[in-house]
């Protein structure tokens, strides 16, 4: 089974093109994490929201999990063994090993940043500038090295 795992810094449309890809037929995963739940999502849709405890004690089962700012995020063993598509961090694409690595297909989103930008500020996140202007640092340096992708999708209207 070739999975498809979706990169990319915020807004860049990870969410988007993993929907696409349900609506042709893709199994998706959905991934563990320990940050707060937005309004617009539900337990078990976009996320399985754990508390911190709750990620931990259960750590053992997952396939790989990162911390991200404050917040864990990880993909399941029973999700990777089942799914098609996750969307993952850089460092856990960089973790991959070598035979699974083969078996993935990795599609890094990386349009300009004024539509991210733009996104962000008018998606109903309730971001403010500060807080975008730190993702982007953030963003900046997940991203300076990241190579290890086979499609990169820099067109923000894909």
């Amino acid at each position: 089974m070739k999975r498809i795992i979706i990169v990319g810094p915020a807004a860049s449309g990870k969410d988007f093109l993993k929907s696409r890809l349900e609506k042709r037929g893709y199994t998706l995963d959905i991934s563990y994490t320990t940050r707060p739940i937005r309004k617009d999502e539900e337990q078990g849709r976009e996320y399985h929201f754990l508390t911190e405890k709750e990620f931990m004690d259960e750590s053992t089962q997952f396939y790989e999990y990162v911390k991200f700012g404050d917040y864990y995020y990880g993909t399941g063993e029973i999700e990777w063994e089942t799914c098609d598509v996750f969307i993952m961090e850089a460092s856990a694409v960089k973790a991959l090993t070598e035979k699974e690595r083969k078996k993935c297909l990795v599609i890094y989103l990386n349009p300009p940043k004024d539509v991210r930008f733009e996104r962000l500020w008018t998606n109903g996140r309730g971001w403010e500038h500060v807080k975008i202007t730190k993702r982007f640092e953030t963003d900046d340096k997940l991203f300076k090295d990241f190579t290890d992708y086979d499609i990169q999708i820099t067109n923000p209207d894909f």
